[in-house]
């Protein structure tokens, strides 16, 4: 979706003060124009080019700029120094650091705005994208500004210091340090061009296949025997067919591999053209399968894609085992005579005892070693029922050798990652920001909103009544039809009907009749049809309708229908018994939203807030 977010954002402008953050970036601010140029306005001021003129940017209100709405003019206010208007674009990495809106002096810089805006347009269609995005841009800043106040106070109170927090935010540094360091192996990577071949053909792959089903395995059986003595599987099959002592088609059709029953897919795939099965059990019955032709269609644009992003996993996985087995021969050495002799399940010295064993199992180049007792205590802890139970049962000693490697992965890959400077880059710091952020928004929301908020009875029973229709099951109807090329001739026929003719007879004596295999026509088969799936027209021709009337539709293509409405099903509300949990969750996360929302104007009144994003369609 990055492609219609962009478009989405086409207009925006960075509106800057110079002075504002010159300082918080250590960088000195540039304007730039179409042409990537500085644009300077009158008296030094920074401004950006308009059909040949230059438009000085003026700062807003240091207060709340733009009155705390995005996309408003700025009002005029005291100028911040030297300020520009700045065009950037939204994805580009040199201004993923940009910041759009300042909130006490802390920034929301554009990653954040432009991953918050692609969020909300992942699900949107690309004919409502511009004028959607156009719309919602401004409140995707206001709902980010209010969440950064909602941060803020939640450092204030100190969440982040709690020890499960500290302990929460430190674990995840150590996992984000790991995930880029792999990240960086594979970020290069293409798939391979013949795997790629390889796994599209197998997801399209069709077989044509021809079957004779059999009641009796005997019966099976003595057909199997003719074959092997050199019978035809087409003739033979042919004999029993018009014999009626089997099931099955005189000629072959495609069908894909997946829509076969496992064990019929896994004995073809090793057939080649003109096989045939052996007998095949298939339920209560059994068949033989000749394989006549295997075809694989191009063009599924579905599949290639699915193929291309397995292909890629695959080489992926590769490159990071070649990685990691590189970097244990350059920094492991394992003590594997030790490492084998461990039981971990005898009862000498016993399980508590090599707890504290500070025995080296594992060197590692630059890195502290890992002991006996390490590789214990975390053996123990994937045991959630206890290791005492695990021992019993003869379970601990399989998890030695897995919990040494992922030992070994964390540590290694953790300083590998620091010695490459990951540790000090944009991307990691981003990644443990916004976890932090989200983390602490949580916790802000669980102990100071979430409490006070309440949904009682009435208000889930009003909720109910006032959306009966989305908790019901839908009215269907049954439909019988008879169709015509002249509207008189329907007519005639609904006069018939509605007198006392049986359907069946009309059907088959009225004259006028359209052929069945009529372009066009609609089939209202033998099952009850969603009327509201129905389209606006036919659903206007047979409103209202009850068991046992008949209604004239006039159909898009001309043909002229007699419908007789052989059954109403009618909708049938769900008990609110049924939907009561639903409904309540429903409600109170609402509640929810409009109490965050409420949190942070309550908090923006009593804070600075700048936004630097300017609407120029304004």
């Amino acid at each position: 979706m990055k492609t219609s977010v962009t478009k989405i954002i086409v207009g925006i402008t960075l509106l800057i003060g110079a002075s504002a953050f010159a300082a918080e970036q250590k960088t000195p601010p540039t304007g730039t124009g179409a042409d990537g140029k500085a644009v300077a306005g009158e008296n030094g001021k920074a401004g950006r080019e308009t059909s040949g003129k230059v438009e000085t940017a003026r700062s807003a209100n240091p207060k709340s700029e733009s009155g705390g709405k995005p996309g408003e003019k700025p009002a005029p206010a005291t100028v911040e120094g030297m300020t520009f208007m700045l065009k950037a674009p939204a994805f580009s990495p040199r201004f993923a650091q940009t910041p759009v809106a300042l909130v006490n002096d802390d920034p929301i810089l554009m990653e954040d705005f432009t991953d918050a805006l692609g969020s909300i347009h992942e699900s949107v269609d690309t004919k409502s994208e511009k004028k959607a995005g156009k719309k919602d841009y401004e409140s995707v800043l206001n709902r980010l500004i209010a969440a950064r106040l909602i941060i803020q106070e939640g450092t204030t109170m100190g969440l982040d210091e709690l020890p499960d927090s500290k302990k929460t935010i430190e674990d995840f540094s150590g996992s984000s340090l790991k995930e880029i360091l792999k990240r960086h192996q594979v970020k290069d990577l293409k798939p391979d061009e013949k795997t790629v071949e390889k796994l599209y053909n197998e997801a399209v792959k069709e077989w044509k296949i021809r079957s004779v089903k059999f009641d009796k395995k005997a019966d099976a059986e003595a057909l199997e025997k003719e074959l092997k003595a050199g019978g035809k599987f087409d003739a033979l099959a042919d004999k029993l067919i018009d014999g009626g002592k089997v099931q099955g088609g005189k000629t072959g059709e495609f069908v894909k591999p997946k829509d076969l029953l496992p064990q019929i897919a896994f004995d073809l795939s090793s057939l080649k053209a003109g096989d045939v099965s052996p007998v095949l059990p298939i339920g209560p019955a059994f068949t033989i399968v000749k394989l006549e032709d295997t075809r694989y269609p191009a063009g599924n644009a579905e599949a290639m894609e699915a193929a291309r992003a397995q292909a890629l996993g695959l080489k992926s996985t590769q490159k990071l085992y070649d990685y990691w087995e590189s970097l244990k021969k350059n920094y492991v050495k394992i003590n594997s005579k030790l490492v084998n002799k461990l039981d971990f399940e005898a009862p000498k010295p016993g399980f508590k005892k090599l707890l504290q064993d500070k025995r080296v199992v594992a060197e590692i180049k630059g890195e502290k070693s890992i002991t006996v007792g390490e590789l214990a205590a975390t053996m123990e802890k994937k045991f959630f029922h206890g290791v005492e139970d695990a021992i019993k049962l003869k379970r601990v000693n399989d998890e030695k050798l897995p919990a040494l490697e992922d030992m070994l992965l964390d540590r290694v890959l953790k300083m590998e990652a620091r010695k490459q400077g990951i540790d000090r880059s944009d991307e990691y710091h981003s990644a443990n920001r916004k976890f932090r952020d989200t983390l602490i928004f949580g916790m802000f929301v669980n102990k100071a909103v979430a409490p006070e908020i309440k949904v009682t009875n009435g208000e889930v029973e009003d909720y109910y009544k006032e959306h009966i229709a989305d908790y019901s099951s839908p009215e269907m109807l049954k439909i019988k039809s008879l169709v015509f090329a002249r509207k008189g001739d329907a007519e005639d026929a609904i006069d018939k009907l509605r007198k006392g003719a049986e359907f069946q007879w009309l059907q088959a004596n009225t004259a006028g009749q359209v052929a069945a295999n009529s372009p066009g026509l609609l089939d209202f088969g033998d099952t009850p049809l969603i009327t509201r799936n129905l389209s606006e027209k036919l659903q206007h021709a047979v409103a209202a309708a009850k068991s046992g009337d008949v209604r004239l539709f006039v159909s898009p293509e001309g043909y002229n229908y007699l419908l007789y409405i052989k059954d109403v099903i009618p909708a049938k509300p769900a008990p609110l018994a049924q939907e009561r949990k639903e409904i309540a969750e429903k409600l109170f996360g609402a509640k929810m939203t409009k109490s965050v929302a409420d949190w942070g104007e309550k908090l923006r009144k009593a804070s600075t807030v700048k936004v630097y994003l300017v609407d120029q369609g304004k």
